[in-house]
């Protein structure tokens, strides 16, 4: 049979570009570290031996040639041999292939060879030669002569790159693609002394990496599979400048060198790591020197076979990295109690806040724990319709009714849970909205020492310059004043008294309602409801607001008032309730104005005054702004305890919180 050795290279999977050109660098250092192990003895060729790898460019930056030298054991002639034989044996012991050589024939055109040994005791012999495949005798032009004892050892100059392989190197990108093939090597302290030259810059790797590395720990686990045997695993922190394919990644080596890198950055959050540097778990076993490729791109192994050792090192990962697990967990519980406290319905997937985060990958973020908490109460309430849709369908079943009531029975405590737990979310939305109408009491220029415009709360409390009816509830927030508010059928805020039907007149109720829901009696008078906003800081408010209702009281008295369409909402009569409500800050000047008024008493808190306009028939509250909020907490907070859905922990937590807002 006769051999084409190009055609073998084309079948062989080698890779093109900058990649075939690092691979072409690789065989040769690869070599050179096999070659000094041999002259020098395992226990000593990493202290005696010496690789320089050397780039030189073009003029214009593109690529002349590299040279690679060691000062390892020679091309002897056994060597030698070796060295012209296509898939030589002579190294298989050692995890040699046989082919390195091949991949230098893909990438470079002239292919440079002189290498000097040792022959006996004393003597000394130089070959020289270019090494082209493609021909019978592929050492061209073999030199062969004297040599000396200092020049022991091989280099390699790879020189006139394929067009179709050229590709841009730097002297960063060279040494860091070394620093992650040979980085095994490096942390075993397998590694002779290597050094890349671009010009006249010199880099020491080894050197490089002592300060960028450090093995933390070290330890052998059996893969659980096929009989695998044994792997060993070095887990080591380091510096993340160094490579990004050493950045947070397991990497699985054979004979010393990385063949594939799993990226696990993502899975253990490692890119909060508290010492600031990258992790990496460096796998080696017999079985992957066994497995790997000729081209050492890969495994020829079974696909469940290299998962089990890739399982077996993220199992062995996740041991060793359990500090700064246990720190993202404690994050992630804060981040799931934050999540539950928003949203309280979400507590149906979580009966325990510990055991809910244990569950948890380390990976998943604030938006992806939301995910998955609504994914579940997805599931959950798809799951509910559906056993109450079941229940319905075999309402004829033969069950015994004692069965079917106990179904029926749990299934009306899920669906008043489940709408306990949407009213305790509504309960947290009120307590934002508190805490944002608290905000709007401190200064609104804090140099200036001026505070917000009246304007401002009576926005979030209602819309300006609208009239609304009782089903727009959610344009609003009168529940802050009285959550009775919200029962009015028809309520104007900002609007002049003509825009409501009363001809003429230009005066604008801050807010005003009519015809309450559920209190509507026919020939009965329902109570009118005005309420006044004064500027939050006010020391001494520009009008008296009582006297500012009153009027507004007697200009509606006996006239009728229409809506936007002019329907007649209600008919004021003499006999018409009203309930007139002010809102400010309690000020000593103010205190004394309504000390002076129909609004005189002190409400018990002290915090208020209330009155009473016979002439008027009208009842009059005047509130600081801090009673009506504090006091819409205070309610808030009260149904909300009622409620008692939610973990104990976040139970706590918004406890804590209402504390903290009183």
């Amino acid at each position: 049979m006769k051999f084409d050795v190009m055609g073998r290279i084309g079948n062989m999977g080698l890779p093109d570009g900058r990649t075939a050109l690092l691979y072409s660098i690789y065989e040769a250092v690869s070599n050179a570290v096999q070659a000094i192990e041999e002259r020098f003895g395992r226990a000593d060729f990493a202290k005696r031996g010496m690789i320089s790898v050397l780039v030189d460019l073009n003029s214009d930056k593109t690529f002349k040639y590299v040279a690679i030298s060691d000062n390892g054991i020679g091309l002897n002639a056994t060597h030698l041999a070796s060295f012209e034989t296509c898939d030589t044996r002579q190294k298989y012991s050692i995890g040699g292939k046989g082919v390195g050589r091949l991949v230098w024939v893909k990438v470079f055109n002239d292919i440079q060879v002189r290498s000097t040994f040792e022959v006996g005791l004393t003597g000394y012999e130089q070959v020289s030669f270019k090494f082209d495949p493609s021909l019978d005798d592929s050492l061209v032009n073999l030199q062969k002569g004297k040599g000396e004892a200092s020049d022991v050892g091989t280099k390699v100059i790879l020189a006139g790159i394929k067009p179709d392989q050229n590709a841009g190197i730097s002297r960063s990108i060279l040494a860091r693609h070394i620093c992650h093939h040979f980085f095994p090597y490096f942390i075993a302290g397998s590694m002779p002394q290597l050094n890349v030259m671009f010009g006249r810059r010199d880099l020491n790797i080894g050197d490089y990496l002592t300060s960028k590395v450090d093995v933390r720990a070290e330890e052998t686990l059996d893969v659980p599979l096929n009989h695998l045997g044994k792997i060993r695993i070095s887990h080591v922190y380091v510096e993340k400048s160094i490579s990004q394919e050493l950045s947070n990644a397991i990497l699985l080596a054979a004979q010393g060198r990385v063949v594939k890198s799993i990226e696990i950055e993502k899975k253990f959050a490692l890119k909060s790591l508290e010492n600031g540097k990258a992790y990496v778990c460096v796998v080696h076993g017999d079985f992957l020197d066994a497995k790997v490729d000729q081209e050492r791109t890969g495994f020829k192994a079974l696909e469940s076979e290299i998962e089990a050792v890739t399982d077996a090192a993220i199992e062995a990962a996740e041991r060793f990295l359990n500090e700064h697990i246990a720190i993202i967990k404690r994050a992630q519980k804060r981040l799931v109690i934050g999540i539950l406290e928003e949203h309280p319905q979400l507590a149906v997937s979580v009966k325990d806040v510990d055991s809910y985060v244990s569950g948890l990958s380390p990976s998943m973020t604030e938006e992806d724990i939301g995910k998955t908490l609504f994914t579940l109460l997805y599931r959950y309430e798809r799951k509910l319709k559906s056993q109450i849709r079941s229940l319905q369908d075999n309402a004829d079943s033969a069950d015994e009714d004692r069965t079917r009531r106990d179904h029926i029975d749990d299934l009306v405590q899920k669906v008043t849970d489940d709408a306990k737990r949407r009213l305790a979310e509504y309960t947290i939305k009120r307590h934002q909205i508190i805490q944002l109408a608290r905000s709007l009491l401190r200064y609104s220029d804090a140099e200036k020492r001026t505070y917000h415009w009246e304007r401002t709360l009576h926005e979030l409390i209602c819309p300006m310059g609208k009239m609304l009816e009782g089903k727009d509830y959610d344009e609003h927030n009168l529940w802050l004043i009285d959550d009775l508010l919200s029962y009015y059928s028809f309520f104007a805020s900002d609007k002049t008294m003509a825009a409501i039907g009363i001809d003429g007149e230009r005066k604008e109720p801050d807010l005003i309602f009519f015809n309450p829901y559920g209190f509507k009696r026919e020939g009965t008078n329902d109570p009118v409801v005005i309420i006044e906003f004064k500027r939050p800081g006010d020391e001494t408010l520009s009008s008296d607001p009582v006297d500012q209702v009153l009027e507004y009281i007697e200009k509606l008295r006996s006239r009728t008032v229409r809506d936007i369409e002019g329907s007649i909402v209600s008919d004021i009569n003499d006999q018409t309730p009203f309930e007139c409500i002010v809102v400010c800050d309690l000020s000593a000047s103010a205190r004394k104005k309504f000390e002076r008024s129909v609004a005189q008493n002190p409400t018990p808190d002290g915090l208020g005054y209330y009155g009473f306009s016979s002439n008027h028939k009208a009842s009059i509250r005047v509130l600081s702004y801090g009673k009506v909020f504090r006091d819409a907490e205070l309610r808030n907070q009260s149904f909300f305890s009622k409620l008692g859905l939610l973990p104990e922990e976040v139970r706590q937590a918004l406890s804590a919180a209402a504390q903290a807002a009183e």
